[in-house]
């Protein structure tokens, strides 16, 4: 079976589930999640039923969240909140799996200080069915070091500006503290994976401001403003075999914080919160040769500022934006209706306020794991920005906040089919077995196929 004739079928399924009328379910609020940290998710929930006295039944779900998930949601087995990715919102609300929560109480207040890319991932055909429970971007790294040991103050603000330094750190034959010589002085994510696989394609697309959908999701590249969207990837190839300063391993390499840690690269793309652990002389050869460099030890000092945030490199100096995403808390469509106002109090201490109107459990996110959060006003308290400060710059990071884009595509029913589709075809392009032109071309009928298919 097909998988939109699947989610057709299971869209009846999901809407017969909306009665709440579920059998022998536990007590209280049942709470579903992926196992990121599920000891302080736990505490979490502790420091809720302390506040609420509500009762909450927790479970983690490890392996393939997405289709044990949906297995769960035919199943029609008792859930009355889960984590949902922005890469299956959509799909899940289609199904008729998710129940909107701007119509409960308090719903409303939450829209003005959250990021718009935030509000928008968690927004359906103008319902809003979420509460963030972390968010973050993708931001440009690069060493300090190198960079000044090449000749420059600051990170190449525009694509042939950053071929220029590369091409520079690579004559100098710099070395990392373990001694291996940098040859490739710039490592970006195109492994194929699902998920959050070619984020760094987007948020290169997006530095540079390029539109790669109308809206109706119509794609416009490759004769995008400019063809941006074929610069890019040229510039890309370009890197790879001509000027030979990006790593032809950036195809298959899934350690880049840690390449970018140890010293083996001069500049990549990862996520914003990866900033704190690339920092942290715990974790990176960087920081910690930066420090005993300065006679600075463990208990005075935990952090280097060794490895910077900067705007991402884009092909005009006055461009700007990355790639953002959200993952989410909500709430399920067959959520029991004696507990509906009781899981709605749940969500909003997870990804809200608590009864004392504090973003609690947000602030302890970041606080303990360094997890981003979705709302502006967090971004000036004094503590987030002293903490911040430790590891990277607080003003960038607000910036980036304001320019962050989800995909563009993202909420499209055939998004799934394309995330498959696009990867290899992107690496073909990398490894020259197709021009960037006629690459972007084939993936742009492929969407307007799919669009058909599912029209």
């Amino acid at each position: 079976m097909k998988r939109r004739d699947f989610l057709r079928n299971t869209a009846l399924t999901g809407a017969g589930l909306m009665s709440g009328c579920m059998r022998n379910q536990p007590s209280g609020v049942i709470f579903k999640g992926w196992p990121y940290e599920p000891n302080l998710v736990q505490e979490n929930i502790d420091f809720f039923t302390d506040q609420t006295k509500i009762d909450v039944t927790y479970q983690s779900i490890s392996g393939n969240y997405h289709d044990k998930m949906v297995a769960l949601f035919v199943g029609k087995t008792p859930m009355d909140c889960c984590y949902v990715r922005d890469d299956d919102f959509s799909e899940w609300v289609e199904a008729g799996w998710l129940r909107p929560c701007d119509d409960l109480p308090g719903a409303q207040q939450y829209s003005e200080d959250i990021f718009n890319y935030n509000l928008e991932a968690m927004t359906y055909q103008g319902k809003r069915y979420g509460l963030p429970y972390y968010t973050d971007f993708t931001v440009w790294v690069y060493n300090t070091q190198m960079l000044e040991t090449a000749g420059f103050e600051k990170s190449a603000r525009t694509l042939n500006e950053l071929t220029e330094q590369a091409i520079k750190i690579k004559e100098k034959r710099l070395r990392s503290p373990d001694g291996y010589i940098i040859e490739y002085p710039i490592v970006l994510g195109f492994r194929q994976a699902p998920g959050m696989g070619f984020g760094d394609w987007w948020a290169l697309n997006y530095a540079s401001e390029v539109d790669l959908f109308d809206d109706d999701l119509t794609p416009i590249f490759p004769d995008d403003k400019d063809q941006r969207a074929e610069k890019i990837l040229q510039w890309i190839v370009d890197g790879i075999h001509k000027h030979r300063i990006i790593d032809i391993n950036s195809l298959t390499m899934g350690l880049i914080r840690e390449n970018t840690a140890a010293g083996r690269q001069a500049f990549c793309l990862i996520s914003k919160y990866d900033v704190e652990w690339v920092n942290n002389r715990q974790n990176s050869a960087v920081a910690e040769a930066y420090l005993k460099s300065r006679n600075i030890p463990p208990k005075e000092k935990t952090h280097a500022k060794t490895l910077q945030i900067a705007p991402i490199p884009s092909l005009e100096p006055d461009q700007e934006g990355t790639l953002g995403w959200t993952r989410m808390y909500c709430l399920t469509a067959h959520c029991n209706t004696d507990q509906l106002l009781n899981t709605w109090q749940f969500m909003q201490f997870l990804g809200g306020k608590d009864t004392t109107g504090d973003y609690f459990t947000s602030r302890r996110w970041f606080r303990l794991r360094g997890l981003g959060f979705a709302y502006k006003s967090l971004m000036d308290d004094p503590q987030i920005i002293a903490q911040t400060e430790q590891w990277g710059d607080i003003e960038i990071i607000k910036k980036l906040s304001q320019v962050a884009r989800t995909r563009e595509n993202i909420k499209a029913p055939w998004f799934p089919d394309f995330r498959v589709y696009y990867q290899p075809e992107i690496q073909k392009i990398l490894l020259r077995q197709q021009s960037p032109r006629d690459g972007l071309a084939r993936i742009a009928k492929r969407c307007r196929d799919f669009k058909q298919e599912w029209a």
